[in-house]
């Protein structure tokens, strides 16, 4: 797995990509993220936030995201059932 970061409204995010088994390589970041993207209407603040949101699979809490790599993979299969 890769951990990179992403820069949006002055702020550093982090997201991982991860190999699942149905989907592939995937981003997937936090939901501190996910919040900052959207709107109180639950549109998005920005193309760019549209931008970034497309590219990211799944949103998981930060303490989720810092999970060992098998962990992270089995999490995602079980939410996406």
């Amino acid at each position: 797995m890769i951990d990179i970061t992403i820069p949006f409204q002055n702020k550093e995010y982090t997201i991982r990509e991860v190999e699942l088994p149905k989907f592939g390589k995937v981003f997937v970041s936090t939901v501190a993220l996910n919040d900052s993207l959207m709107n109180d209407a639950g549109g998005y603040v920005s193309d760019e936030a549209k931008a970034i949101d497309e590219k990211i699979f799944h949103f998981v809490e930060q303490e989720e995201l810092e999970l060992p790599d098998d962990d992270l993979v089995q999490l995602l299969i079980e939410q996406a059932q």
